[in-house]
């Protein structure tokens, strides 16, 4: 635990976690277990529009109400790209002008994009925090390239797995996507390789699908594709139906466009799950080609097929593979981010 010496001093900020929906908020509900006290105000949640204005209105309110009490002095703040940092430079306006540390943890692999949008603002809006918080040393690099100077690495926190059931002995490699049902995930190219190499896979792999999305596109690609018996959909999952899907995993696949560190492929890993995902974000720096998975280039159809059939085709491989992410996954369960977080916090008080 973080013990009340500094959790008591540290105010966190981020999406409401109490019903976690996304990286972020799985981060900070995971967070919320290893302070002593957790001072937490919510600038948004999931709900309507304008419930999600008034969370955003309501925070800052309660920020003033803490910083003018001088009961704060570092305030650490998870924050996205798009709408997410520009709700979040107004709490990081207030929080410099009340001359408390402010630590922004940057979440988005979508940043290195976004900030072409209004690159001025967001660069005064970054200097004006004491330290920029990344996901690892790529993230690190494109933060320095951009003009932050005060960068900390802080690795992405998972909690311990809470296996349910048993994997299944039905001869098939069961294949786990977890995301939004979008182009940037990956899922339609995915779907494409199995469509592509169907006459090979049928009968040798089920994917199992989890996340939110067009539903209707998503229905009509398989369709078209005719991939239903390779193809099982469970919608958004969370909690016992995640933990059971991670189970009955032997593959976890994410061939996104964007990502920063994915929670999922570290709690993947944690499962015993080899990894396919795409070199993009922080992701080459947990998935190493041929100990822990396969690195692919997003977009190529071509790439994520040959690396399903790799697997299949070389099952000890995937066995030792599986064992390797497993310990890898150590170093992002609480006790470790504890640590670091708790040195961080004592370089600013």
């Amino acid at each position: 635990m973080i013990p009340n010496t500094i959790s008591k001093r540290v105010l966190t900020m981020g999406v409401d976690y109490h019903n976690p929906k996304g990286g972020i908020a799985q981060v900070l509900y995971a967070y919320s277990q290893i302070f002593e006290t957790f001072r937490f105000i919510p600038t948004t949640n999931s709900k309507n529009f304008f419930s999600r204005q008034m969370t955003g209105i309501i925070a800052a309110l309660k920020l003033l109400s803490l910083l003018l009490r001088k009961e704060i002095k570092i305030v650490h703040i998870h924050c996205a790209s798009g709408k997410s940092f520009y709700r979040k430079s107004l709490y990081i306006f207030i929080c410099q002008f009340f001359n408390v540390k402010i630590l922004c943890h940057m979440h988005s692999g979508h940043f290195v994009h976004f900030i072409h949008k209004c690159p001025n603002f967001i660069r005064k809006t970054l200097l004006r925090c004491d330290s920029i918080i990344v996901l690892g040393h790529s993230w690190k690099n494109f933060y320095q390239n951009i003009g932050c100077q005060h960068i900390d690495i802080i690795d992405n926190i998972i909690l311990p797995p809470q296996k349910i059931g048993e994997k299944k002995d039905d001869g098939l490699m069961h294949l786990i996507f977890l995301g939004s049902l979008t182009q940037p995930k990956g899922i339609y190219d995915l779907l494409q390789a199995l469509g592509k190499y169907k006459s090979y896979l049928l009968g040798k792999i089920k994917l199992h699908i989890g996340g939110l999305g067009d539903l209707q596109t998503f229905q009509q690609e398989i369709d078209r594709l005719k991939i239903h018996e390779m193809v099982e959909y469970h919608g958004f999952v969370s909690d016992e139906a995640k933990n059971r899907l991670f189970t009955i995993g032997d593959i976890y696949i994410l061939p996104s466009y964007f990502e920063g560190m994915p929670i999922s492929i570290l709690e993947a890993m944690s499962y015993g799950m080899p990894i396919i995902a795409s070199r993009t974000g922080g992701i080459p720096e947990i998935v190493i080609p041929g100990k822990t998975g396969q690195l692919i280039t997003a977009g190529h159809i071509e790439e994520i097929a040959e690396s399903i059939l790799w697997f299949l085709d070389h099952p000890e491989e995937k066995k030792e593979m599986a064992h390797i992410a497993q310990e890898n996954s150590q170093k992002y369960l609480p006790q470790n981010i504890e640590k670091e977080l708790t040195e961080l916090y004592s370089r600013y008080l």
